[in-house]
């Protein structure tokens, strides 16, 4: 699968930040302050491993935004030509949602008990 890396553009709104991305990661306070001052990743999700890593991967982009915070998306590595759109990713966890539900419902038409 692939890796996702979250960087979030330095501006002088970054404390209000930090809560929320505290809530996500492990991160101490100085670390977010170092990261997001220096371009570095706050957070780096393997996709479609852990059902709750994607989630809360999900949660922390809508919050950063919604807290108006500028969030760049890379897939693999922090290069130009790897960065992908918020639209894109979120696209890519519906279509793997309803793969899931196409795999569920072939598995009981397949396995049906009754």
């Amino acid at each position: 699968m692939s890796v996702i890396l979250l960087v979030v553009e330095q501006d002088e709104n970054q404390i209000k930040y930090i809560p929320k991305i505290r809530k996500y990661t492990n991160l101490g306070l100085s670390e977010i302050k170092n990261r997001i001052g220096t371009g570095s990743p706050i957070i780096e999700c393997n996709l479609f491993e852990d059902d709750e890593d994607d989630t809360n991967l999900k949660e922390l982009i809508n919050d950063l935004i919604n807290d108006g915070a500028k969030i760049r998306l890379f897939n693999g590595d922090l290069t130009k030509s790897n960065e992908v759109s918020v639209e894109y990713l979120m696209n890519r966890f519906d279509r793997y949602k309803e793969i899931q539900r196409q795999n569920e419902m072939l598995d009981d038409l397949m396995y049906d008990e009754d």
